[in-house]
């Protein structure tokens, strides 16, 4: 039988007619494209072809085509309707294929039969259970549809039996997130196996916050209660506030994306095929996602699932990386961003717990972590800091010497160990090393070099640092110096034993904490710089010492003591020149903590000691990957900075000044008047970096969980387009196969 598209008015019941209402399944036929062009011209929604699975159908009455109703797979997420069937995450995973969606139900608009609608629908569940089956190998067990309720009551749907779940959220997804665009749908969801009843028992009062279906009376009251309740469920409300100022807006998330593409691009071509870039650019966004733990575990399966796991793992741990040459180009990055003039490069090393002994390197030694010897792996990094920011730059897993016996050589082997890393190298060694290689790039201009008192203790690193740059090396309290250089001699031969030759000093060294609390050295009251919260104040004394070694007199250095807030001293040596001004020492005293700020917040906010990976290779990836995350969220305080146009409560400064000459420029403030001291501003005049790691790290997470979700539903539907793609191939196929064979 030939059917048409007749446009004169049809009206009037069913039993009108001579025949039934029939659906006819168009998939991959010639009357596929009218049923795209009818639901093009005339469904809302017009049509532009479909991602994954379908089976489309036009309805016809007698002669005529009188419609047209498509199915899909069901949405990936849809809260009501999980709430309402009561199924778990695991089990939504493993069962969403026995979904589907009732995405197209097109009644022509010539076509006015009483009851129609209600009648096709009954009948396209009936049909599509064996259709969907036949297709794709899976029955469906239940389907869903959305109603536009501004433009539809849903009357076919209720008289069909099918149950309402409340309205959606106004949501539509986008490619990087999800656009709040106001028009709420009514969901309707229809159960059409026993046994999927039988084993979920849905129920309505699960579904929370249900509203109910729209009423024509009392539009206006039952409008503002519904967009009050779309309110609460997250519209993105926006207020002008302080983050405006730095260009974080309502299309934050809009301006991120492309950020985050550009600052991966550089890196994914390292590592390989387009799948290891995808991990990179997953295992990243899991690093800067708000995860509890960012294992690789973690974030495989809330990017792309549990299939993913071993293969994210294999990524890490035995994929073929341009290693080097990734971390070159991290390096770069860095420099582009932060490198300038009268920077300090700054060591320290990086202390993290493990349990067991099958880890690379992990033995029980020194672990600042816990502050004290515990089972652990050492990193030894080495930073840089500028008025620009700060990172990692160099970073080396610590082989205890243990490691480098025959005891040890099956495990080296396990883990990885390149044949290169065959002797023990102190934390010192590898420091130093790091240091110079730094300096030597050229792409950190450096006048400081800083360490904690592990390196600035020993001398001999000292003496391996560039001779060009100032180093400010915390030390012990007991740290012997001279006070002044004293004067040698030889002492006396007393007649019995050898004759002496050996130098002495006349003078006896004292401990540099002698030395701070001699009472005829006062403290200096200074205002060091500005933190996170205000200016750092602080009590300080810098005092000529002449350094100790081997109990002789070494070179002339500076002692500088700072008082904290506690009454605890710290005591640093420097090297500046002997004329150097009493600033030109303090500068580097808070320059050196940047690098404990870096171990802060990639422990804190990035998953640095979240890694349970056990080689050598995968250590140093993660530490790599964790400051390439570090480094984006510096990229991002920078571009979202801005220089103030109101004064602060406090003066700012860039430099040390005396508290009172910070206090004397405090009144002039407060009395309204300009502050005479050209070293310290009411407002500064350089774009300040507002934005902390943690403040960030929200915002990044309401972004990148929300494109997990949207990469997870892809994912979904890419699967979906595969089983379709397959499922038409094969038919296509086996349709030519018997053409040809009968001819």
């Amino acid at each position: 039988m030939k059917y048409k598209i007749d446009k004169r008015p049809m009206d009037g019941e069913i039993s009108d007619y001579a025949d039934e209402p029939r659906l006819h399944k168009v998939d991959e036929t010639e009357w596929e494209k009218i049923w795209n062009r009818l639901v093009r011209k005339y469904h809302y929604l017009g049509y532009a072809g479909f991602v994954g699975g379908r089976v489309k159908y036009l309805i016809t009455l007698g002669e005529y085509v009188v419609g047209a109703i498509s199915f899909c797979p069901a949405v990936y997420r849809l809260g009501p309707r999980d709430e309402y069937i009561g199924w778990d995450e695991e089990t939504r995973l493993a069962r969403l294929a026995n979904l589907v969606n009732n995405n197209r139900f097109l009644i022509l608009p010539w076509v006015r039969i009483k009851n129609l609608a209600s009648k096709v629908l009954a009948m396209s569940l009936r049909r599509i259970q064996p259709d969907w089956e036949k297709q794709y190998g899976v029955r469906p067990q239940m389907a869903e549809t959305f109603v536009d309720r501004e433009k539809y009551p849903g009357t076919c749907y209720k008289a069909s039996n099918w149950m309402y779940l409340g309205g959606t959220k106004g949501y539509a997804r986008t490619r990087e997130s999800f656009e709040y665009h106001g028009q709420i749908k009514d969901i309707y969801v229809y159960v059409m196996d026993r046994q999927f009843a039988k084993e979920f028992r849905p129920d309505i009062s699960r579904v929370k916050q249900l509203m109910p279906p729209k009423k024509k009376k009392d539009n206006t009251v039952n409008q503002e209660k519904e967009e009050l309740a779309a309110m609460i469920n997250g519209i993105p409300m926006w207020n002008k506030t302080l983050l405006e100022d730095v260009g974080i807006d309502e299309d934050f998330a809009q301006k991120i994306t492309p950020l985050f593409i550009d600052h991966m691009a550089g890196y994914t071509k390292h590592v390989g095929r387009k799948e290891n870039q995808k991990h990179l650019i997953d295992i990243v966004q899991g690093f800067l996602s708000e995860f509890r733990r960012k294992t690789l575990q973690t974030i495989a399966l809330a990017y792309r699932g549990a299939d993913d796991v071993r293969n994210m793992t294999n990524f890490m741990t035995r994929s073929k990386w341009e290693d080097e040459r990734l971390k070159e180009t991290y390096q770069a990055d860095l420099s582009d961003i932060i490198g300038a003039e009268g920077g300090m490069i700054t060591g320290d090393e990086s202390g993290i717990p493990k349990k067991g002994k099958e880890s690379v390197g992990v033995a029980r030694q020194y672990c600042g972590n816990t502050g004290k010897i515990d089972n652990c792996q050492v990193g030894v990094m080495a930073g840089y800091v500028s008025g620009k920011g700060y990172g990692i730059v160099d970073y080396e897993l610590y082989m205890p010497e243990s490691w480098f016996d025959d005891d040890h050589s099956a495990r080296r082997k396990k883990c990885g160990v390149p044949s290169g890393v065959s002797t023990h190298r102190t934390k010192n060694e590898i420091l130093s090393d790091m240091i110079i290689k730094t300096h030597e790039s050229g792409k950190f201009p450096a006048k400081y070099v800083g360490v904690d008192s592990g390196y600035g203790r020993d001398s001999k690193f000292l003496d391996s640092l560039p001779a060009e740059l100032i180093y400010f090396a915390d030390v012990p309290y007991d740290t012997r110096v001279f006070t002044s250089r004293p004067q040698m001699f030889v002492p006396e031969y007393s007649g019995k034993g050898r004759k002496p030759v050996k130098m002495k000093a006349e003078a006896s060294p004292v401990s540099v904490k002698a030395v701070a609390y001699n009472q005829n050295i006062p403290w200096n009251p200074v205002v060091l710089g500005i933190g996170a919260k205000g200016p750092v104040i602080a009590q300080d004394k810098i005092i000529p010492v002449v350094e100790v070694r081997d109990g002789l007199p070494g070179k002339d250095v500076w002692l500088y003591v700072r008082k904290l807030e506690n009454g605890d001293l710290k005591y640093a040596l420097c090297n500046a020149a002997p004329d150097a001004g009493a600033n030109e020492v303090r500068k580097p005293a808070l320059m050196r903590w940047s690098i404990e700020q870096c171990f802060n917040e990639c422990k804190e906010y990035l998953g640095m000691d979240h890694y349970e990976t056990r080689s050598w290779h995968a250590w140093h990836r993660h530490m790599l990957l964790c400051f390439i995350s570090q480094l984006f969220i510096t990229k991002l305080k920078t571009l979202f900075s801005s220089a103030p146009d109101t004064p602060s409560t406090t003066p700012y400064i860039e430099a040390p000044v005396s508290f009172a000459d910070y206090a004397h420029a405090d009144e002039q403030m407060l009395g309204g008047k300009p502050i005479s001291n050209p070293d310290i501003m009411a407002v500064p005049d350089t774009s300040q970096r507002f934005l902390t790691i943690g403040l960030l790290c929200r915002l990044l997470n309401r972004i990148f969980i929300r494109t997990g979700e949207i990469l997870k539903e892809i994912d979904y539907l890419l699967r979906s387009a595969r089983d379709a793609f397959d499922s038409h191939s094969r038919n296509r196929l086996d349709k030519a196969k018997a053409l040809y064979a009968s001819n």
